[in-house]
């Protein structure tokens, strides 16, 4: 009997993160409208981070060790500002939109991994970048906001940009520590920790929100957390622990996809053609960086 390969699971858990995700924009900006930009990242971390207080001494307990908190900490900085950005983002644009500008983390991931030294930047890289910025610049150059105001949302769109950096610092130095300690207790650890600053959106406000919301609003803040977060975040973790960023980076080509079909069929959003247009020039940019990347790649023999 052969051995079986060992990057099966990996590439499922990947696949099945990707399906979750490709449709999470749609759930996000349902929430971030319904409950507010600052009390939706204050509701949904929390909610994260005390699931994750529930479960973890279960699932690996909390301690690590002294030489690896700094890392700890910084890779839940880098959790907040993607759940930031993404948050307040989506409550500025529609979903059909936030998803496609999420088609450019791969390209970041593979940018933040060669500044950082774990991988040289490669030819096609460099042209999926450009590819990806024309691309970028002709999605918000017409009319794709279904009447939502323009400088809302290029704010919208820059933060969400910005999440996908963020997010590119969390999986090139989580690496070393879903390797030490396994994905769930590195997801959570990281999921309680980067909670901690979102108090500092904390407001009157903030408890008659979480009062007011409705039975589909806490239907999606379920998901947000069980599904979007711990058990996605989870399986995304243990994928890039076993498979190459840029391997695991060119997956999110397909959030875009997804995520402007669920924001048309959950939400009713229009999909423009300007939408679809800016849509396919930045997967090309993303596929084009992803052609043959062996040619050109020479793998640092830095680790982080």
């Amino acid at each position: 009997m052969s051995k079986p390969d060992n990057r099966v699971l990996p590439f499922v858990a990947l696949i099945s993160t990707i399906l979750v995700w490709g449709v999470t924009p749609a759930f996000v900006r349902s929430f971030s409208l319904a409950a507010g930009g600052a009390d939706a990242l204050l509701i949904r971390m929390w909610s994260v981070a005390l699931c994750c207080v529930l479960l973890l001494p279960f699932l690996g307990g909390f301690k690590v060790a002294r030489q690896d908190l700094p890392r700890l900490l910084f890779i839940s900085l880098g959790m907040f500002g993607y759940f930031a950005g993404t948050i307040f983002g989506f409550a500025r644009v529609p979903a059909s939109v936030g998803g496609i500008v999420f088609a450019t983390q791969p390209l970041l991931i593979a940018l933040v991994a060669a500044v950082f030294g774990v991988e040289r930047i490669t030819l096609p890289t460099m042209v999926g970048l450009a590819v990806s910025f024309v691309g970028t610049f002709y999605l918000f150059s017409a009319d794709v906001s279904g009447g939502i105001d323009r400088n809302q949302l290029i704010a919208g769109g820059l933060m969400i940009f910005a999440s996908g950096f963020f997010w590119a610092l969390y999986v090139i130095f989580s690496a070393p520590l879903l390797r030490a300690y396994g994905a769930f207790k590195i997801t959570a650890l990281s999921c309680i920790l980067s909670a901690l600053p979102s108090v500092f959106f904390f407001s009157s406000s903030t408890m008659a929100t979480l009062g007011g919301l409705d039975t589909a609003a806490w239907a999606g803040l379920a998901f947000l957390t069980l599904i979007a977060t711990l058990l996605s975040v989870s399986m995304w973790n243990f994928a890039s622990a076993h498979l190459l960023p840029t391997t695991v980076g060119a997956s999110l080509y397909l959030i875009p996809v997804l995520a402007v079909a669920a924001g048309a069929i959950l939400l009713g959003e229009t999909i423009t053609t300007t939408t679809l247009i800016a849509g396919a020039v930045i997967l090309l940019g993303v596929a084009l960086a992803q052609v043959w990347p062996e040619k050109f790649m020479v793998k640092s023999k830095n680790s982080l």
